[in-house]
Formats: structure tokens, C-alpha cells, sequence
């Protein structure tokens, strides 16, 4: 038996892993669930969360072992750790690594093992994701894959966890923003006020020399020089170019600022006078069924617009659909925010999704093949995250309930969603709206409604039944 290797980055390894605090910390049902999903998706017997500390590899998560940990000598995660891709080995026997190791002459009596390092900053793993049997097999490209993605998702949890120690201990200042009240964008938009901020932009209240009003929208400095944030921002433009739907927020024109200013990019869009959908459920924690169906195929109908050029929205939630307001007549459904969108408009055909490289979204909004590889989504990702919508409008919560990423995304993978009626003490919706929210939330997408404008014909005729 080999000793399990020890990565020339050892030192920042475990540096990582202390920040990450959940070294020998309770069990938590989401990494439950994956390792379960992963002994399901793989066909094996076993299920490991590891993580590998100095001297000893601790199991976060297990399924057909009793272990809890064992020492950093035994380890296979070790190995993996190191080699920094996945590996497989199919016959633990005829590895000199591993054939005389305790673990494979002894219990658990692993002859199969496959383990994906999980990675947390340049390329430094704190641990692995694995299946393992008790016989000699193989692993499908596809197994692999499979096994690949759910341990991004928990990489994905482990560098929140991180982040937030570093929050804690203090973060960098952002760069100062130049443009303010009285500034003036484009050399003819007047900023009146800034209106809201998010993780990467900030959006202003501006006029022209004719008093129209408009939503002045641009990156904050901090992004200047990332490619990804800016290629992002440019496909925003790009989308709301070619859509002319009622249900999309217009563009009315695009550019970026005077040097003076910080140089960033800006969109100037209509201004919507009304609110969001996630200020209609803080306020009034939920709506009829008829007006969230009446709503949902509005918002429908501009996204299929959008899917008509090959573009998917991917972050349809309730803050991205609004009611826009108008005098005497019923809001208009304003569908928002394409800045996350998959795929290039174009006036031919539609094209395939760009390669980002991770995850795009919000967690509880994301369909399951989203959760696993936000490049392979299609309309039918964005049918889930409506589906989500609809029901959390209706109920007032969401369908599969999380309190983190890694919960939201166990459950969205594992679990039906809650049933509609449970949160209702009296005056549950008939039974046929929980049908039509099911349809939506069928976890295989070829099972789901598959176009956004069918979606919108059942809303329409449910909403009037």
C-alpha cells in the first residue's frame, strides 16, 4: 500500500479547508442527499462526501459505510486530491496503491472506487466526491459527468462557506462610483437618483432635455476589467435590441461613459412606474390563483419571445417579472433583466448556449439540469423557473424549500414539490391548479410543457375556468 500523496499546495489546501469551517461538524441532510443521489445516478453501494485534513479524511456525508473517518494514510481521496481530476480505478486489486490497503482487504472491501476532487480556489481541492462498490466495475462517461457536476454543487456550497469567513474578517472597499444626481450619461440623460443596487450594477432615475423619464442601468467599477461581467452586460443589449414584445422591458439606447466618468458601460431603458413580484409577495404573502396564472402567461408570452431568437432567460424569479402600472387600465407584465440570458439573438435561427463555466442563476428558481451545468438549459429550463414562480404566488412559499444553495438544489433534485394544499389552513385553490404546477416542476424536461407559449395558453384558459 502506498501512502496517500500530499499536493504541493498543502499549506493553502488546508488553509482553505479551515475557512471553510465544516471540518468535523454535524451531519447536514443536503450533503446527505447528494451522496445519496450520487450511489443512485452512479449504481453503486457506496457514497462519499470526504473532506482530508492534515492527518486524517473525514466523511461530511456517507451511504453504505459505517466509518466515519479513517486515516489520511488509507485514504483513495488522498490520491484523487492530488491528481486533481477525477479518478477511477475498476479493479482495486490490480492497483499497487491500493490492493493490500485496509480498506480493500478489510471493511468496507472496496474493489471500485471513482472520486472527483472538490475544488475550491485555483484549482486546490479540500476533499473529494465518490461512489465505490464492493465488486470490480466500470463507470459510464455519462456516470462520470453526472458525478463531475454534483460535485460542483458542493464545491459551489464549501466557497460560500468560505466567502462568508472572509466576509467576516473584513472585505475590500469597491472602487468609488463617479456618476451620481446631477451627472449626465451619454451627453444627454440627467441623473436624477439612484434607485436600487445589485452584486454587479446599479440602476438611476434619469431625464433628457424633454423631461422623459428613463431607467439609467450600468456596471459598477469593480467590474470594469472582468470579461465574463462585461461580455454579460453586452449580450443584455444585444437581446433587448431584437425583442419588441409588450412583456419585455424596452431598450432605448446603449453606450458606455465618458472617461471621466469610469468608462462603463450603460443601457438606458424605459422607466417602469409599479413593483415587482417579489414586492406584491412581501406585502401581501400570496395572490388568487387566477391572477398569478393571468400574470405568469403575460410574462410567458415575452419570454417565448425571447426563446423565438434562440435565448433562454435563465434567472426568471419573482423580483424579474413587474407590474408596470397604468392609468385606468390593468398593469402591464414587464418580464426584466436578460443579463444572464444563454444564446445570441440572431434573425436566422437560434444558436447554441455560450460556455460560462459554472453556474448561472438563483438557486431556488434553477430547474435541475440548470443546478448541474447552466450551459445545457432550453426553454424548458426556463418553463421550471416559472413553474417555481407560479407556485410561490399561489402558496406563498416555494415549492422545495432550502436554507442554503445545497438544500434548495437537494431538494430540487430529490424531492416532489411541497403539496400546494399544505399551505393553506382554508380556501385551498381547486385541485386542477396543483395539477398544472406539477406539469411544470416534472424534474426531466422532456416531461414539462414544451413551449412557453403552450404554457401560456393553459394559464390564460385556467385563469377564466
Amino acid at each position: 500500500m502506498l501512502e496517500a500523496p500530499i499536493p504541493d499546495d498543502e499549506e493553502t489546501r488546508l488553509e482553505l479547508l479551515k475557512a471553510c469551517r465544516i471540518m468535523y461538524t454535524p451531519a447536514e441532510q443536503a450533503f446527505d442527499e447528494v451522496a445519496r443521489l450520487a450511489a443512485d445516478l452512479c449504481g453503486t453501494e457506496i457514497a462519499l462526501i470526504t473532506l482530508v485534513d492534515s492527518d486524517r479524511q473525514w466523511f461530511k456525508a456517507r451511504v453504505g459505510v459505517e466509518q466515519t473517518d479513517t486515516a489520511r494514510d488509507l485514504s483513495f481521496c488522498g490520491h484523487c486530491i492530488t491528481e486533481r481530476h477525477p479518478m477511477v480505478i475498476e479493479d482495486t486489486f490490480l492497483d499497487p496503491r491500493f490492493a493490500d490497503n485496509p480498506l480493500v482487504t478489510g471493511d468496507p472491501h472496496i474493489r471500485f472506487y471513482a472520486g472527483v476532487p472538490l475544488e475550491i480556489d485555483e484549482g486546490s481541492a479540500v476533499g473529494a466526491l465518490s461512489v465505490a462498490d464492493r465488486s470490480p466495475r466500470s463507470i459510464t462517461p455519462r456516470q462520470l459527468e453526472c458525478l463531475r457536476r454534483l460535485a460542483a454543487q458542493i464545491s459551489r456550497e464549501l466557497k460560500l462557506r468560505r466567502d462568508l469567513d472572509r466576509a467576516v474578517k473584513g472585505s475590500r472597499r469597491s472602487p468609488t462610483f463617479a456618476v451620481g444626481p446631477g451627472s449626465v450619461v451619454g451627453d444627454r440623460w440627467h441623473v436624477v437618483r439612484e434607485i436600487g443596487r445589485g452584486g454587479v450594477g446599479a440602476v438611476f432615475e434619469a431625464r433628457d432635455e424633454d423631461g422623459q423619464r428613463v431607467a439609467l442601468k450600468m456596471l459598477l467599477p469593480e467590474w470594469r476589467n472582468e470579461e465574463a461581467v462585461l461580455e454579460r452586460f453586452a449580450r443584455e443589449a444585444r437581446v433587448l435590441m431584437r425583442l419588441s414584445s409588450p412583456n419585455v422591458g424596452k431598450l432605448l439606447d446603449v453606450g458606455n461613459l465618458d472617461p471621466e466618468l469610469g468608462d462603463l458601460p450603460f443601457l438606458v431603458l424605459e422607466y417602469l412606474e409599479g413593483e415587482d413580484l417579489d414586492n406584491v409577495l412581501a406585502h401581501v404573502g400570496r395572490v388568487p390563483f387566477r391572477d398569478a396564472f393571468a400574470w405568469c402567461a403575460d410574462a410567458c408570452d415575452g419570454v417565448a419571445a425571447a426563446h423565438a431568437l434562440g435565448v433562454v432567460h435563465r434567472d426568471l424569479k419573482p423580483s424579474n417579472v413587474f407590474l408596470a402600472h397604468v392609468p385606468n387600465a390593468a398593469p402591464i407584465v414587464k418580464v426584466l433583466d436578460f443579463g444572464i440570458a444563454a444564446g445570441e439573438p440572431s434573425a436566422k435561427r437560434p444558436v447554441g448556449l455560450t460556455n460560462m463555466g459554472h453556474l448561472i442563476g438563483t438557486p431556488a428558481y434553477m430547474s435541475p439540469e440548470q443546478m448541474l451545468a447552466s450551459t445545457e438549459v432550453d426553454a424548458r429550463s426556463d418553463i421550471w423557473s416559472m413553474g417555481v414562480v407560479m407556485y410561490q404566488l399561489i402558496a406563498g412559499r416555494l415549492p422545495f424549500p432550502g436554507t442554503d444553495d445545497l438544500e434548495l438544489f437537494s431538494a430540487a433534485m430529490t424531492r416532489p414539490p411541497l403539496p400546494l394544499g399544505e399551505a393553506f389552513d382554508a380556501g385551498a385553490p381547486p385541485p386542477f391548479v396543483e395539477r398544472i404546477l406539477r406539469a411544470y416542476l416534472r424534474k426531466k424536461r422532456e416531461e414539462r410543457y414544451p413551449s412557453m407559449r403552450e404554457l401560456s395558453a393553459t394559464l390564460r384558459a385556467a385563469a377564466t375556468a
